[in-house]
């Protein structure tokens, strides 16, 4: 059936109507409008009525109480003894200035700001770091010694401190141009991106870099880069891949196959050989890593046989089972440690795996001459560690007198210094620190003594790793005596007053804190 539509019906609303024009609709009370227009006021009478209830404005009021006279001219005020119009008022100072509020709503979250390049710069530069312990260990642009780096004030050195900043946005929108640097900038890029750059830098990054003159027009490759700083960036899994260049291009399968006239005639190279990146490289520094790999690193030492200078800087102790220190095997004759070393091997002076692993270093770097091990003091004895003092399955120790006999510097500072050592730039104490006489016995508090004790420790094991660090620098020196030169370990620049303790500790003279402080 149809649908049924249902008519609406709109309903006009009714506005009245003014009373001039009722006049003409209804005649019968034209009378009643006529009376009710003449009793009302017309417009010129509600005007007058305005007029005299306003009253006058201040400024008006103001103006006529200050010039009661008209003005007359100054020739003539002497004549007819009109007495000199008043200076007008001062105007009143402008209201200061607002303060400029900022948008309304509560700040924006941290999160949003990690990755913007609109951060503040304290906010997205990671120039400092922490060791194992909690202390902060600052990152430095000349970890390697006779890295080119530009002066403080120069248009180079805001480029670089630029590019490091926007590190990922130069690589995704200048991909082609930053192979075209020279060999000195890319270094210096590198050791930027290091300090300024908030994620480092990766694999991919050093490809596109370090691009061919092959694979991009203008390309300046890496055939003449003598220095890398890899501080702080996840290439460790990578390394072997980083220094190897992609192998070239299969040949076509239709070219004839040479057949050589003897058995004895040397067969030719394979064209599938992968060639080294990196042929002149000398200094390479993998300091800071967020991952260490010890395995990683070994693995690579066919690629680092040119290197003269090393950074390990903040590496933990030599092991190819890290986490397996705790872990064991059941056996027949009892339980077995799973790892090379055991949670108490430090503490128990058993440094045969990690000395047998930095025999296997010496083997693969003989041109080695500078070695840093800042931050690396915790297992620093196991560079003197010989066979005799473990189980017999080191290897005999760290070869000084062989593979490593070039080595002349080895850095084994601990990359900070305690409250007290610092030298005479040293900040004094805090106020009110001072507990001497009544005044400091009143203000005795029960934070700052935790805080003092803390120090006190920490001082006296910051001097016993010193002192563990010439231990292991006199038992290099006697297994180095009458083969090959002596080694020089630089430590942290305290040497006096650390020899002033020694001197006081051999007489049998006070504590540590006390020979330090005196």
């Amino acid at each position: 059936m149809p649908k049924k539509h249902t008519k609406v019906s709109y309903s006009k609303p009714s506005i009245p109507v003014h009373p001039s024009l009722s006049s003409s609709t209804h005649p019968s009370h034209h009378g009643a409008h006529a009376q009710a227009a003449e009793s009302s006021p017309t417009v010129n009478a509600l005007i007058q009525h305005l007029r005299r209830s306003q009253t006058p404005s201040t400024t008006e009021r103001h103006h006529s109480d200050s010039n009661p006279h008209p003005s007359v001219h100054p020739s003539l005020k002497s004549i007819l003894q009109v007495p000199d119009t008043p200076s007008p008022r001062p105007r009143p100072q402008a209201a200061p200035p607002r303060r400029q509020r900022g948008p309304a709503g509560p700040p924006p979250p941290l999160s949003w700001l990690e990755d913007s390049i609109h951060a503040p710069k304290g906010g997205c530069e990671s120039s400092a770091s922490t060791d194992a312990a909690g202390h902060d260990v600052a990152r430095r642009l000349d970890r390697l010694p006779g890295i080119y780096l530009p002066a403080e004030r120069s248009l180079v050195h805001q480029t670089l401190r630029s590019m490091a900043r926007n590190w990922a946005w130069h690589l995704e929108y200048d991909q082609y141009y930053v192979a075209t640097l020279p060999e000195l900038l890319k270094q210096a890029l590198l050791a930027y991106v290091t300090v300024y750059s908030p994620h480092g830098t990766t694999r991919a990054a050093l490809e596109l870099l370090f691009l061919g003159d092959a694979a991009l027009a203008d390309a300046t490759g890496s055939e003449a880069v003598t220095h890398l700083d890899f501080s702080g960036a996840a290439v460790l899994k990578d390394l072997s891949r980083i220094f190897e260049k992609q192998p070239p291009t299969s040949p076509s399968l239709e070219a004839p196959l040479s057949v050589p006239d003897t058995w004895d005639t040397p067969s030719p190279s394979p064209l599938h050989a992968p060639t080294i990146r990196f042929p002149t490289l000398t200094h390479l520094s993998l300091a800071h890593p967020p991952s260490p790999s010890w395995r990683a690193l070994l693995s690579a030492l066919p690629h680092l046989r040119t290197l003269t200078h090393l950074s390990l800087a903040h590496w933990p102790a030599p092991s190819l089972t890290p986490n397996a220190q705790t872990a064991t095997l059941a056996s027949p004759t009892g339980s077995v440690q799973y790892g090379g070393s055991a949670f108490y091997s430090a503490s128990d002076g058993d440094w045969s795996e990690a000395a047998g692993l930095l025999r296997r270093l010496g083997r693969g770097t003989l041109c080695l001459k500078w070695l840093d091990l800042d931050g690396c003091v915790a297992w620093v004895a196991a560079l003197g560690w010989t066979d005799a003092e473990g189980s017999g399955g080191g290897g005999g120790g760290v070869d000084w007198a062989g593979s490593w006999r070039g080595v002349e510097i080895v850095r084994c500072a601990q990359g900070w210094v305690p409250r007290g050592l610092q030298g005479p730039n040293e900040k004094g104490p805090e106020k009110g620190e001072d507990g001497g006489g009544e005044a400091g016995r009143a203000r005795w508090d029960v934070e700052r003594e935790r805080r003092r004790y803390r120090e006190k420790v920490a001082r006296e094991a910051w001097v016993e790793r010193e002192v563990e660090v010439r231990r292991v620098e006199a038992r290099v020196g006697q297994r180095r005596r009458g083969r090959a030169g002596r080694v020089v370990f630089e430590k942290t620049g305290v040497e006096e007053r650390l020899d002033r303790w020694l001197a006081e500790r051999s007489r049998g003279g006070g504590d540590a804190v006390r020979g330090l402080n005196g």
